[in-house]
């Protein structure tokens, strides 16, 4: 009943902040895309903090380190804090070109610095496919979360439900709306983290005692290669890589540069980002971990129901109510970061020269990319490979190749867009015959082999074809 009453506040919440959001956004492509290009520090990094922190935060590392131990939060935590450098290396010089050229998508930045219309087309059609997945995952993960709190839902309704709340308040906000439910939902998740590692802490007889009662149930969960042997020397690099090269390129995460206020904006937002990561990554692990000296069994390929099913046992029902609403939070503002992001580039990108029209192109996108979403949600989802494992084997890999050629076309001359399409082209058949064991990885995952082809194919092609470069 708790989580019945939060969640409807919570929802009304969020319409409302969209409402507002509506009256105070100009009739402007700027304005509703990108919220006049006015996030100052604070709103800035909430907003990039919580439209990066997703489903998989509550629900996949958990899950994972359930299965394979404390390693999971060395390759999460650690990865994702270095990749906050990225936030200045490429978000300052987007910023200062979005800001002089009046950018308001990825594609646009990069077809206009090589002058190429197919490019700009071939940048858009990767993050638009590779992001669907993470955008339908975010409404899984908030099935998962409402069937375990109700135990009547199924959650395939409940995923769908959630879709279409993220689908009417995007509708109504744009970024301004985006922004601003981003900040409440930045607080909700680190209170409900916190409360849900105290409250599972005291009741296991305090962090030392929990860890003890993990260690003696299952001590390879203690050290490396952890459970199932999983963190082997390939893996670790592997997934250090593909932070710095993946998540810069997520779509909603672009976006965000154009958005802020100054390049101080930024540099603070790098700063904080590997701060609130160390602390707040290591919650999930510490519960998933802990369930081995809880005696929490969970199913095979059910291993993200872990910490739902750690805080129900642990803490009181409306501490666990509040902590199912921090993960829809997390899930929820990935998810409408996301979709307002697709929907900008579809309009923008496919149509621009249709300037006037392209709020209302981009509302169309909204409602046909909540529909293909959920389409997914219904048919594409495989519950044994997880949250994790779905984003990496998608998303992850598909994006990451994109990062040479966003890096190329801010800091290297040479580089054409010859180069920059044979790159991405290259980078994705690549992983595709990696992805499908058409060739062997030796123990890496099939994104890094992707990523070093793109930046070979780049330098290779774009020398080549230099002066016949437009």
């Amino acid at each position: 009943m708790e989580f019945l009453i939060f969640a409807g506040v919570y929802f009304c919440i969020l319409i409302v902040l969209g409402i507002i959001s509506y009256k105070k956004t100009k009739k402007t492509p700027e304005d509703f895309f990108l919220a006049g290009r006015t996030f100052g520090p604070v709103i800035l990094f909430f907003t990039l903090a919580a439209t990066n922190f997703s489903a998989f935060t509550f629900l996949g590392f958990a899950g994972n380190a359930y299965k394979t131990g404390f390693g999971q939060y060395g390759i999460m935590a650690f990865g994702t804090a270095i990749m906050a450098i990225m936030f200045y290396f490429i978000g300052r010089k987007v910023w200062i070109l979005g800001k002089k050229n009046g950018y308001i998508t990825p594609p646009e930045l990069i077809g206009d610095r090589f002058n190429s219309k197919i490019l700009r087309i071939v940048f858009m059609a990767v993050m638009v496919v590779f992001t669907i997945p993470y955008l339908a995952v975010q409404a899984i993960g908030a099935g998962l979360l409402i069937q375990q709190v109700t135990g009547t839902v199924i959650w395939q309704i409940g995923a769908v439900v959630t879709m279409l709340v993220i689908m009417v308040y995007v509708l109504t906000g744009g970024m301004r709306g985006s922004g601003w439910t981003d900040f409440i939902q930045g607080v909700i998740m680190v209170l409900a983290l916190t409360f849900a590692v105290i409250f599972v802490a005291v009741n296991l007889g305090g962090f030392e005692n929990a860890n003890i009662l993990a260690f003696k149930s299952n001590p390879e969960l203690f050290s490396r290669p952890g459970g199932g042997d999983y963190f082997l020397p390939q893996i670790w690099f592997s997934f250090m890589l593909l932070w710095i090269f993946a998540d810069p390129m997520f779509p909603q995460l672009f976006s965000r540069f154009y958005a802020a206020k100054d390049q101080k904006s930024l540099k603070w937002s790098m700063i904080l980002y590997p701060i609130i990561v160390s602390f707040l990554f290591l919650f999930p692990v510490l519960i998933g971990v802990w369930a081995h000296g809880a005696g929490i069994e969970v199913p095979l390929g059910q291993e993200d129901s872990v910490l739902p099913l750690m805080v129900a046992k642990y803490t009181p029902s409306f501490i666990y109510a509040f902590v199912m609403i921090g993960a829809l939070a997390a899930l929820m503002s990935t998810a409408d970061s996301q979709l307002l992001s697709l929907s900008t580039m579809l309009s923008r990108d496919l149509f621009p020269k249709k300037k006037n029209n392209q709020i209302t192109y981009a509302k169309f996108f909204i409602v046909i990319l909540s529909i293909f979403s959920i389409w997914f949600v219904l048919a594409g989802y495989d519950p044994n490979e997880g949250i994790m494992g779905t984003l990496v084997k998608t998303t992850f890999s598909g994006l990451a190749v994109l990062c040479p050629t966003t890096i190329a076309a801010l800091y290297w001359k040479k580089a054409t867009k010859y180069g920059c399409i044979a790159s991405i082209i290259s980078g994705e058949i690549l992983i595709f015959f990696f992805q499908f064991s058409f060739l062997p990885t030796y123990g890496f995952l099939s994104a890094i082999w992707g990523i070093f082809a793109s930046i070979i194919v780049l330098i290779v092609v774009s020398y080549l074809t230099n002066k016949k470069a437009t």
